[in-house]
This record gives structure tokens, C-alpha cells and sequence, in this order.
């Protein structure tokens, strides 16, 4: 009898709440799909490529997630418990055990929660297959669809369910072992009422976290924040999420208490109402979701930055088929040569110098005008490498054209006395001023600038460090050699493992320090958030590692952002659906004083809308900004080719669509509900 009640409860559960059991489905195909990614007997020779950062990083963010889904499943059963209370109460009078409820309400949740990890197993597989294939597009590898089934994967995905699914069971069984008779035919009549002295003490709250936002804001874009702060401060951000919702329900009680002007007019104070009295009863609720969406909001932003970046730089980083640095001012790279031949096919080959005439005039006003320095203390330990080289660094103009032949780039000409800077395409306003303020001599002669040329040079390392200066061959030979580099142009694509071979014949780095160990200081750059600097590069071997390594941030990202999402308007939509039945009566008053039923749904529409406005609105205006400032720094670090705003729009766009989705559903069902 009791399995049979069970049976039947839930099934009226998984249709009262749908959305829920669609979250919880499409949570435990994310759940499989990801878990099974970490199993995947094709994908683990990739994570051997890649350094196992894929794998660490879904385990991590696995571990992450599982706090904000067991926050999920406490709150909803919770709520559900609310919501029966007076049926359960109603059975302890009719002499039902409290261990019989108990048994009942228990075993009813299992259903619902096996039904959800049951349904999400064959969509959690297609979710695999995708990833699958989208991780052998990375490394440009053909892949075919299989039908594989990771049992450990499945194995990880049911444990972790499973213990969250008991740990809010568990939770709930104790929160239903304290409550009296009293407690449960009462639970779902919460108080509403809002407290004079109460009211207008929350109201002042209101002022203080906008107060507090803009303080935090304006440490942001002052850069005011250190290591010190920013922490601190980033937690009362959060904390004034709570307030504003607190003041925004206690500023709205006051309006009503004044009667403001305007308040009668049309369903005004029917609205107002509303919103007052369910903002105090849900202002936690409504924090936790506008933090959830900024969270959201602001991974997504990150997870299209990193995507954006791997389409559009990783080729500008990477012109060359092979480059490689020697400390060397003569070598003559024979034995990296053989190895290209053996393992490769070379089509081009140039070995060719860099030069320095004692000069640091570039190098000075670099470090004196470029941002990247301004908050950067000076070095004092020798590590063997730094932004620069220890001198302004040339280059030949016939070795400059050899090497823009390779690139397919057409060829430079310049005057006795001219120079060209050649320099990253960020970098191109500060050298602009450069050619302005100074001068270059060379020879004894004072030079002119012929121009500025960005094309993709590999300047983080090898062609100078963020510039090279190309001279006339005459005025070159009159410098010193500094070192030299070797360039080729492979026919069809590297072989795997090539970039460790030329790397082992010429190895500067200590192997227990880090450090590098060359006869000169190295100079890497200026990049900043992602850096490609290295003595040795084969594009078509980082390319692939480069490419794994963002991936193995954009896609967890993505993966947190899209469960973040669906918690928010889970509970968001299950809140306002679960209160049709008790605003039935309310819109049935406004019925008989006269309201259409159309009238009346433009009514659900608005009240709908402002509970659902609030949350995405102060998620909107937090996370914005936080995104648009992070989108501004990574444009302007990595120089690629986008608008700051494009990367927020993007996820914005994503995000209104899935949130009018949800907002459809709950609409549709809460007019369902009350005609």
C-alpha cells in the first residue's frame, strides 16, 4: 500500500514539478557526459598530449558543481516538503506513524530522482559523442561515432548523483523528525507580514549595497585592488547582493504605506503587493540566483574570450613552421637541420642573425611607457630571462624579406638612412608615439622610420621580444651579432614529437631551477594572460597543445555556466508555479470584481516578469560590467581582432534565450493552473 501511494505521489510530483525533473535530467546528462570524457579510452592518449590538464580540470570542476547541485536538491526538497505539509500533517492525524511519512516522502524523491538519472543516460551519451568529437577537432584528428559506454564513467556519475541525491534526503528527514503537528498543517503559511520598524530598517539597506557596488566598481577600473583586497571585497560584493534584495522589499512596503502617487492606478497595488510580500519571503533565494546568473554570465564571457582566442590567434602566434633560438652568434644549426631532414620534409630553410649595436633606447621607453610595467616591480634576481633582451635587437633587411617570402608576404624596400619597426598588432599605437618622441641611430647616423609593420612575426623570443627594428643590410654589418635563429617551411605538417627532438638538442632550462641557463638574457615578451614563449617552436605540435589547453578551460566553463543557468531558473520557475494554486483564489476575487480572463493574464504576465526581471537585471548590471572590464584587459593584453563587448553579448544572447524559455514554461503553466 505504501510503495503504491509512493508510486502515485511522485508521478503527480514529476508533473507538478516538470522542470525540475527536466533540470535534474539534463544536469545527470552533463553529469555522464563530462565523467565520461575522464574514462574515455579514445580521448586518454590526447590527455597524454596534452599534459593531463582536460582530465584535472573536469575533475575539479566536477567536485565544484556537486556543492551547487546538492544546494539544489536540498532547496527543492525541501520546498516540496513545504508544500505537503498540510497532507502530512493531515496523515499524522488520521494516526499515521511519523517513521510511515518519513518512508513515504523518502522513497517518493528516489523515484523522481532515479527517473532523472535514468532519462539523462542516453542523452548523456550524445552529449559524449559531441565532446568526443569536438576534442579530435581540436587536435585535427578524424573521429567516428561509436556507441561506447564508459562504466567507469557511469559508475562516477551514479555515485555522485546518488550521494548528493541522500545527503538532501538525509537533511530533509531530520528537518521532518523535529516539526509537531502544528508545524507541518502550518509550514506552507508562512508569514508575509512586513513589520513597520522592520521595513523601514531593511529599506536603508537598499542604499548601502548600491553604495557598496559602486565603491567596489570604482576599485576596479581605478586598479585600486591588490592581493590584500580584493578578496574582502569581493565577499561583501556578494553580501550586498542579499541587502539589496532585503531593502528593495522593505522600500517597496513603504511606497504602499505612503500610497505614492500612482499606486491605484490600473493593478498597481495588486502588483506591488505581491512583489513586497514574496521579495521577504524569497530575498535569499532571489541572492542566491542573481549570484548564481552573474557566475553564469561571467564564465560563459571567459569560456568565449578563451574559444575566440584559439579561432583568431593561435595562427598569428604560430607563423612559422619551425623557429628556433641559439645563444649562439655563428651557429649554423647542422644538427637541427638533420633532424628536420630525417623526420620532416623542408622547403624552405633560412638561418640567419639578430643584431645589437650597445643601444637600449627602445627598451627604455618601452619600460618607461608601456602599461605592462606600471605595476610591476623590477627584477632584481637573475633568472636568465626577462621582457627583454639586454639590447635593442636588428635585423637584416634581405633576412627580413626571406623571411616574409615564407609567409607569403611581399618584400620591403628601405633607404640608405631608414629603419622599419616590425612589432605585434597591440603594440602598434605605443610605437606610433615611439617614432614621435625618438630617435634610432645606428653607424653614426641618425635614422628615420620608414614605417610600422604588424604582420605575425613569432616575436615573443625568437624575431626580438615584442619588436625588432629591420635596418639596411650595410648598417647591420656594422653592429654586432647577438644570436641566431633558424626558420623553415615544412612541406605538409609536422610530425608528432618533433618540437621535443629539436628541443632536446638545444636545452637551455635547468631542469630542477626553471631557469634559463644561455650565454644572454632571453627576452620573451609582453603577453600577458596567455603566453606562447618558447626557444623552440613547431607550430603544428603547440598548436595542437595550445588548443587542448584552452579547450580544457572553455568547455568546463561552459559546463559550470550552463548548470549554473538551469539551477537559477529551476528554482525560479518551480517557486512561482508551485504558488498558482495559491494565488487561485486572488485572481478569482479580481475575476468577480470584473477582470477578463485576458486582463487577468496580463496581469500573471507583469507579476511573472517582475520576479523574473529582478534576478536577471542585477545579474546583468554586475556581471556586465565585471566581463566588458575582463573583455577590455584581454583584448588589449592578447591584441586580438574583437570588440570587448562581443564576448558578453554573445553569452548574453545565450542566456536570454534559455531564460525565455524557462519564462514561456512558467507562464504557460501558471495560467494553467488558475483558469
Amino acid at each position: 500500500m505504501l510503495n503504491k501511494l509512493a508510486f502515485r505521489n511522485a508521478r503527480r510530483s514529476m508533473r507538478d514539478y516538470l522542470i525540475y525533473l527536466v533540470t535534474m535530467t539534463i544536469i545527470s546528462a552533463l553529469m555522464l557526459a563530462f565523467n565520461s570524457l575522464i574514462f574515455s579510452r579514445d580521448l586518454k592518449a590526447l590527455y597524454a598530449q596534452g599534459g593531463g590538464i582536460m582530465a584535472a580540470m573536469l575533475c575539479l570542476v566536477t567536485f565544484f558543481l556537486i556543492f551547487i547541485i546538492a544546494w539544489l536538491f536540498h532547496y527543492m526538497i525541501r520546498f516540496m516538503l513545504e508544500k505537503r505539509s498540510r497532507e502530512f500533517g493531515t496523515y499524522l492525524l488520521m494516526g499515521m506513524k511519523r517513521k510511515e511519512i518519513r518512508k513515504l516522502f523518502t522513497r517518493e524523491n528516489l523515484l523522481i530522482g532515479a527517473a532523472a538519472l535514468i532519462l539523462g543516460i542516453l542523452p548523456g551519451l550524445f552529449f559524449q559523442q559531441i565532446l568526443t568529437a569536438i576534442f579530435y577537432h581540436i587536435f585535427q584528428r578524424a573521429y567516428h561515432l561509436s556507441a561506447e559506454v564508459s562504466g567507469y564513467g557511469l559508475l562516477m556519475t551514479v555515485c555522485l548523483f546518488g550521494a548528493v541525491y541522500f545527503l538532501a534526503l538525509w537533511r530533509n528527514r531530520r528537518a521532518f523528525k523535529k516539526m509537531k503537528i502544528y508545524d507541518l498543517l502550518y509550514l506552507d503559511r508562512q508569514n508575509q507580514m512586513l513589520r513597520r520598524k522592520q521595513t523601514k530598517r531593511s529599506a536603508v539597506w537598499l542604499f548601502l549595497a548600491v553604495a557598496y557596488t559602486i565603491l567596489f566598481f570604482s576599485f576596479l577600473f581605478t586598479g585600486s585592488f591588490n592581493m590584500a583586497n580584493v578578496w574582502p571585497m569581493s565577499a561583501g560584493l556578494i553580501v550586498c547582493v542579499y541587502l539589496f534584495y532585503a531593502g528593495l522589499s522593505g522600500l517597496t512596503a513603504i511606497r504602499i504605506e505612503r500610497q505614492g502617487k500612482g499606486i491605484y492606478k490600473g493593478e498597481r497595488i495588486f502588483l506591488l503587493r505581491q512583489m513586497a510580500s514574496k521579495i521577504k519571503t524569497m530575498r535569499f533565494t532571489m541572492g542566491s540566483i542573481t549570484v548564481l546568473l552573474a557566475l553564469a554570465l561571467v564564465g560563459c564571457s571567459a569560456a568565449m574570450m578563451l574559444s575566440d582566442y584559439q579561432n583568431k590567434m593561435l595562427e598569428t602566434e604560430l607563423p612559422f613552421d619551425v623557429i628556433m633560438f641559439s645563444d649562439e652568434k655563428d651557429d649554423d644549426f647542422a644538427r637541427q637541420i638533420a633532424i628536420l631532414e630525417k623526420e620532416a620534409e623542408p622547403e624552405a630553410l633560412r638561418v640567419y642573425r639578430v643584431y645589437e649595436n650597445g643601444s637600449t633606447t627602445v627598451n627604455d621607453w618601452l619600460r618607461e611607457n608601456l602599461p605592462y610595467f606600471q605595476n610591476k616591480s623590477q627584477q632584481t634576481e637573475n633568472t636568465g630571462s626577462s621582457e627583454y633582451f639586454d639590447y635593442d635587437t636588428y635585423m637584416k633587411l634581405s633576412d627580413y624579406n626571406a623571411l616574409r617570402q615564407m609567409l607569403g608576404e611581399e618584400p620591403i624596400r628601405l633607404g640608405e638612412r631608414q629603419y622599419l619597426i616590425q612589432t605585434k598588432e597591440r603594440l602598434k599605437d605605443s610605437f606610433q608615439r615611439f617614432r614621435k618622441e625618438t630617435g634610432i641611430e645606428a653607424a653614426g647616423h641618425s635614422l628615420s622610420c620608414a614605417g610600422i609593420e604588424t604582420i605575425p612575426f613569432a616575436q615573443s623570443g625568437e624575431n626580438g621580444a615584442d619588436y625588432i627594428l629591420v635596418v639596411p643590410d650595410r648598417l647591420a654589418n656594422s653592429m654586432n651579432p647577438f644570436y641566431s635563429l633558424l626558420a623553415a617551411d615544412l612541406k605538409g605538417s609536422a610530425p608528432d614529437g618533433l618540437q621535443d627532438l629539436l628541443a632536446d638538442s638545444k636545452d637551455y632550462e635547468n631542469e630542477e631551477t626553471g631557469e634559463m641557463e644561455a650565454a644572454i638574457t632571453w627576452g620573451y615578451g609582453t603577453n600577458e594572460i596567455i603566453t606562447m614563449a618558447a626557444t623552440v617552436m613547431v607550430r603544428d605540435n603547440m598548436m595542437g597543445e595550445m588548443r587542448f589547453v584552452l579547450a580544457s578551460m572553455a568547455y568546463p566553463l561552459f559546463y559550470i555556466a550552463i548548470v549554473f543557468l538551469c539551477v537559477s531558473m529551476t528554482i525560479l520557475s518551480v517557486q512561482q508555479l508551485s504558488d498558482s494554486a495559491k494565488y487561485r483564489f486572488r485572481y478569482q476575487v479580481l475575476s468577480k470584481l470584473g477582470l477578463r480572463e485576458r486582463e487577468i493574464g496580463r496581469i500573471v504576465l507583469k507579476q511573472l516578469a517582475s520576479y523574473y526581471l529582478w534576478p536577471m537585471l542585477m545579474a546583468v548590471i554586475l556581471s556586465g560590467i565585471l566581463s566588458i572590464y575582463a573583455g577590455q584587459r584581454f583584448v588589449f593584453y592578447t591584441g586580438i581582432p574583437t570588440s570587448a563587448l562581443f564576448y558578453y553579448g554573445i553569452s548574453l544572447l545565450i542566456f536570454a534565450g534559455v531564460y525565455l524559455l524557462y519564462f514561456a514554461a512558467t507562464y504557460t503553466g501558471f495560467k494553467r493552473n488558475l483558469f
